[in-house]
């Protein structure tokens, strides 16, 4: 196990580093050339319910750094549109666009792109974290209702959408808006998150 002893770093950071380093799927990333362990929870996740093929069309939010993009690639899916506010290093064959996915003009450049609807939407999107529990959970939670709303405008009709979102403040509200807006939703935890991880993701089906 690898401690960190820099008086430079807060305890935050020393703890997170620590993680990064003693982390198996950060380092199986590593070693498969992926950019961040969260490849793992997207990989296991259509394992169980396959809804990945190569004839879709994936829209990819809070794409960076690009991992799961370069996921959707190995799977042979070509037909990849990434977002994110962040900068993402370039994935051959991916269109990146930087901004925000509720601005219009980036609304209207995926319709432009796709315009009989998004096959499958794709967010792992959380803010960062402040300490507090439930802000956080409220924060990333508004931002999946927001993807989930999203979703219902750009999705073509046998569209589906994966998002994460934490347990805690506005889960219940994300439940109630996929009841009552999709044919069917369900709840997931991977496995590959990491254990003190309040994340869960919800797959809904047009």
């Amino acid at each position: 196990m690898i401690k960190f002893k820099k008086k430079n770093l807060s305890s935050s950071s020393k703890k997170w580093l620590q993680r990064q380093h003693n982390d198996h799927y950060v380092l199986e990333a590593k070693k498969l050339g992926y950019r961040s362990r969260a490849v793992f929870k997207l990989e296991e996740i259509n394992k169980k319910y396959k809804f990945l093929n190569k004839d879709l069309n994936v829209l990819d939010l809070g794409s960076a750094p690009g991992s799961w993009s370069q996921y959707l690639k190995k799977k042979n899916i070509n037909n990849i549109i990434a977002i994110d506010i962040l900068k993402m290093e370039p994935i051959l064959d991916v269109t990146f666009i930087q901004g925000d996915f509720l601005e219009n003009d980036i609304k209207e450049k995926i319709k432009q792109k796709y315009s009989k609807g998004v096959d499958l939407i794709l967010s792992d999107i959380a803010v960062n974290t402040t300490g507090s529990k439930n802000t956080d959970s409220f924060k990333t939670n508004s931002i999946c209702l927001d993807v989930l709303s999203f979703s219902k405008e750009m999705l073509s009709k046998k569209g589906k959408i994966l998002s994460k979102y934490f347990n805690g403040e506005l889960d219940k509200e994300i439940i109630s808006f996929a009841k009552k807006n999709y044919l069917k939703h369900k709840i997931i935890k991977p496995k590959t998150s990491r254990k003190d991880s309040k994340e869960m993701y919800i797959l809904c089906e047009n």
